[in-house]
């Protein structure tokens, strides 16, 4: 008969107020109270967000060199720096885990359809970065990461939101 005591702590389902309560979550998680993945499953878990953070960098890699106004280019541009920043945050975090940092070297190119407005391809630039922004969200809610995992995830949302934002705003610029 096994004793709760010998469950392996990241085994054990997640507190039932971190799913009923979000809010408590910082007040039961001051000092590294409550119960962490492992760092084999924070690697498993983190390596599908670089991918997809790598998939992103592409994307607005593509979509800078297709568009046709340099004011907006270099908009992108400027995010495209803060997003190879986080992505190397995220690889960072992957490797002082143990784990392999994603290449990219099987994706293929990413080609934007040339008969697209600027307009165009800056709205589906943000649906890429809606999509990744809210796969981070689900990933910081689904488990509990330890602290650094956690506070490295909650900075790319806060930056993705922000690029959201200026998105939105370039977009609504060139409907004008």
């Amino acid at each position: 008969m096994r004793h709760a005591h010998s469950i392996p702590p990241s085994r054990l389902p997640p507190h039932p107020s971190f799913r009923m309560f979000p809010a408590l979550r910082p007040i039961l998680n001051k000092g590294g109270a409550g119960r962490y993945i492992s760092r084999e499953e924070s690697v498993q878990r983190l390596i599908p967000i670089a991918e997809r953070q790598l998939r992103l960098l592409r994307t607005y890699d593509a979509t800078r060199a297709s568009i046709a106004d340099a004011g907006i280019r270099a908009q992108v541009d400027a995010m495209m720096a803060n997003l190879r920043t986080e992505m190397a945050k995220i690889s960072e975090t992957i490797l002082s885990l143990g784990g392999a940092t994603p290449t990219g070297a099987g994706m293929g190119a990413l080609t934007p359809d040339a008969n697209d407005s600027d307009r165009a391809r800056i709205q589906s630039l943000l649906d890429t970065e809606r999509d990744f922004s809210a796969a981070l969200r689900e990933e910081t809610d689904a488990v509990h990461h330890q602290e650094r995992s956690r506070a490295i995830l909650g900075f790319n949302i806060e930056v993705s939101d922000k690029r959201t934002e200026r998105l939105r705003e370039i977009a609504a610029d060139l409907s004008r």
